[in-house]
């Protein structure tokens, strides 16, 4: 309990600052659109660009997925990153986390420090007995979610990390557009401090121009957009 504490201690401390300074935590001389990719990129192009961006110093890249293969692509993503032997954290606001981890053993990914928050399980009634994956109740919890994040960060063994988030747009359906700009600034910034290279994933065809210029704003780098 005592950890929960500190923890929603430090999420009120993060969202104040962020409050209160939003020009100096999201202003674009800061982080600003330093580079953009073409629309058109397979999904080994927009790996190749993940990891150039992480060797290059990024700690928050914004990447834009079709719909048409948009899980597949986001599994073949991850299986990229731990293959590179990143530890990881996988936030799904989509589907069971059952369900990716099972399409990442089937691709012969190393999980072995690969964790999931999972904001679908306990809403559908889906199993909630993975111990590698924290379960949230509800979408709508979102400081929950960080709070999350931050004890799985704890457990990750490699010193270099990521958190993919998969999808904003997930959580634009139970959140207002002002309540989820807050946490993705919250999200983006505490992620930025704790140096844990973080990807903020959407889908190219539900994603207006409204969020794609709060992402842009905030983001080190914008893939596929």
């Amino acid at each position: 309990y005592g950890d929960h504490r500190d923890l929603h201690k430090e999420y009120r401390r993060q969202r104040q600052m962020c409050i209160r300074d939003r020009l100096s935590c999201c202003s674009s001389s800061q982080v600003g659109t330093r580079w953009r990719t073409s629309v058109y990129m397979s999904i080994k192009d927009t790996a190749q660009s993940i990891i150039k961006s992480i060797n290059e110093g990024d700690t928050l890249t914004s990447i834009s997925l079709s719909a048409e293969n948009f899980h597949e692509d986001t599994v073949k993503l991850v299986s990229v990153l731990v293959g590179k032997k990143l530890g990881g954290i996988y936030v799904t606001t989509s589907r069971p986390s059952s369900h990716i981890r099972a399409e990442l053993e089937e691709a012969g990914a190393d999980l072995s420090d690969l964790y999931f928050v999972d904001l679908v399980s306990m809403t559908v009634g889906g199993n909630t007995s993975d111990a590698r994956t924290l379960f949230i109740e509800s979408p709508t919890m979102l400081e929950s979610i960080l709070l999350n994040i931050t004890l799985l960060e704890r457990r990750l063994k490699s010193k270099r990390r990521f958190v993919m988030f998969d999808s904003v747009n997930g959580l634009s359906i139970y959140s207002e557009p002002k309540v989820l700009r807050e946490f993705i600034n919250v999200l983006g910034n505490s992620m930025r401090i704790k140096e844990i290279y973080s990807m903020l994933m959407t889908v190219k065809e539900q994603t207006d121009d409204e969020l794609s210029s709060a992402l842009n704003l905030l983001s080190d780098k914008m893939i596929g957009e």
